[in-house]
């Protein structure tokens, strides 16, 4: 598994440098986004049953041209279907000769919950930024172990603070402030944090005892932070309302995937 990491992460790499030369803003998100933030676990990762399968990425949409031709030109095949399909707002590739899939997301992440990501693109050189990262697989109304995992080694890596402008800690304030204004987004994440911190250590996700205890009191801190953030009006009356309205998009299977 290590061996078809190491090929996805070097690919990853090439095409984001390769893109910015080309002008095309291109950054990985998903899990192969969380692995380049966390290398030290990738093994771990593997071990507990999350290999790396794909690449996922975000372009804006004015460098969707751009992006197709640069990974045309490297050997990926577009699919036309979920092209039609999804209306220019996602892209699906398959390379000829080596089979390594390829997703792109197209400004925003939309999915259970929506997160807009065009103007955070510059943040860091190759990925999303942490929160994003968090964010885009704590909105996932029912996660999977392979999420509790990849949320577990962020958390287990990553320092949270209630603020900060390191690219490489947590900035909880920003969640937190996002959370605020959208009750079902809360709602989903919160929930998602809590099931995280009470599977940390259980037999499919234990990270040994140090970074358990970290992941514990690192969730607990954003919990921390999402719930002393000011509400609005709209949030509060929403949350009257509660459960007995569907709070979250739905979604297919192949776009839930990422």
């Amino acid at each position: 598994m290590i061996a078809v990491w190491d090929r996805l992460q070097s690919e990853a790499v090439s095409i984001v440098a390769e893109a910015g030369r080309a002008g095309v803003t291109l950054r990985v998100v998903g899990s192969a986004g969380i692995r380049l933030h966390c290398p030290g676990p990738g093994p771990v990762m593997d071990r507990l049953g999350r290999p790396a399968k794909d690449i996922d990425f975000i372009v804006p949409q004015q460098h969707r041209k751009g992006m197709r031709r640069l990974l045309e030109s490297r050997g990926y095949v577009t699919d036309r279907d979920l092209l039609i399909a999804m209306e220019g707002t996602r892209y699906s590739f398959t390379h000829a000769e080596h089979g390594t899939e390829i997703d792109v997301f197209v400004e925003r992440l939309a999915f259970c919950h929506t997160i807009e990501v065009r103007d955070r693109l510059d943040v860091h050189p190759v990925t999303i930024p942490l929160e994003e990262l968090l964010l885009q697989k704590v909105q996932i109304i029912e996660m999977t172990t392979t999420d509790v995992i990849d949320i577990s080694v962020l958390l287990a890596t990553h320092e949270v603070a209630p603020a900060s402008g390191d690219t490489e800690t947590v900035d909880a304030g920003r969640i937190a402030r996002l959370l605020a204004r959208d009750w079902g987004f809360h709602h989903t994440a919160t929930r998602n944090l809590r099931q995280v911190r009470d599977a940390v250590g259980g037999a499919t996700t234990d990270l040994g005892q140090e970074p358990n205890d970290k992941i514990r009191d690192r969730v607990g801190r954003v919990l921390e932070a999402i719930d002393a953030e000011p509400k609005n009006l709209a949030w509060r009356m929403r949350d009257r309302i509660g459960e007995r309205k569907q709070w979250w998009q739905d979604v297919d299977d192949k776009e839930a995937t990422y």
